[in-house]
């Protein structure tokens, strides 16, 4: 099977329904993706988007990932955590591609070991999987679905007193994507008006919000930050760079180019390129008389931020 050829399986405890890919026909990474949901179809579809992506694209693909995901791996990409588990349950593996990974993958969060919940309906797919795959050697157009925007769908009955697996028609959720959640941010009138006060208008000033790869912990489970990053439009200087969690990086992000204002530095416009990144600094914008206006590109930005990676690796 390929990557494509995509079945779903339902939750028999929630009803909700997964969208699972096999992974591994053409040799390179071996496995099972399941995507729960919604969430999980549309996480599903940016990865297998074939168009050129954009820089918040790419990154949405990389650290936007919304899986449970059951892999095949080498020794070295098995954690002294993983082990234990392997050791207490006895079981002994060998060779490339012979080791059972399984990782939850959330937006915004390091891959990380699965919930108890995540790991029952990750085993159930993993089961249902191999059926649908035995049955797809036998018939290979089983997944063809009888109508567009319909995926073949496991779902667990009650016969009698016994349960068996059934082969039902769903329709695939509509790929909507969900309006940008903007954090409410505070900012003080009386910096404003010292700001609009001491501060000449000059240039504009590229601004970004993304994911870095700096792991940060806030809980049981560890994230990678979101770091601000402001850049002068014309001169490439880096203005500002703030990483941050993600409770905090709203406040924080504005906080800091109010630092930058405050040392008499104004721009004639914020160039920004998300929306959401729009609506956190729009209040500020607004209160400042400056201009907000979205690119499909920040050229000085992306590569002050590939000069910043690339020192990281």
């Amino acid at each position: 099977m390929y990557d494509d050829a995509l079945f779903a399986v339902e939750d028999p405890d929630t009803g909700q329904i997964g969208y699972c890919s096999v992974m591994g026909a053409i040799g390179e990474f071996f496995g099972l993706a399941v995507f729960p949901g919604e969430a999980g179809w549309r996480s599903l579809h940016r990865l297998m988007d074939d168009d050129e992506p954009s820089p918040a694209a790419e990154e949405e693909r990389v650290y936007g990932q919304f899986a449970l995901i059951a892999s095949f791996e080498g020794s070295r990409d098995v954690t002294e955590q993983d082990r234990a588990v392997m050791k207490q349950l006895g079981l002994r593996f060998r060779g490339e591609n012979a080791w059972p990974v399984f990782r939850s993958h959330r937006p915004g969060y390091v891959p990380w070991y699965l919930t108890r919940d995540e790991a029952k309906f990750l085993s159930i797919a993993l089961s249902q999987a191999t059926t649908v795959a035995s049955r797809v050697r036998q018939q290979p157009d089983l997944l063809e679905p009888p109508q567009p925007n319909q995926i073949l769908t496991r779902r667990r009955v009650q016969d009698g007193a016994a349960f068996e697996w059934i082969d039902v028609w769903t329709e695939t959720p509509q790929i909507t994507p969900p309006a940008p959640a903007v954090p409410t941010v505070r900012v003080d009138e009386v910096t404003l008006k010292r700001i609009r006060r001491q501060a000449s208008r000059k240039g504009e000033w590229e601004v970004d919000i993304f994911y870095a790869p700096f792991v940060i912990q806030e809980g049981e489970r560890p994230m990678f930050s979101k770091m601000l990053m402001c850049v002068d439009h014309a001169s490439g200087m880096i203005l500002q760079v703030h990483a941050a969690g993600h409770q905090t990086y709203a406040q924080e992000s504005v906080d800091k180019l109010v630092e930058i204002l405050r040392a008499g530095r104004c721009p004639e416009a914020f160039l920004i390129q998300r929306p959401e990144v729009g609506a956190l600094l729009r209040p500020l914008a607004e209160g400042l008389g400056i201009e907000l206006r979205e690119e499909d590109w920040l050229p000085a930005l992306e590569e002050a931020r590939e000069a910043l990676e690339s020192g990281l690796a």
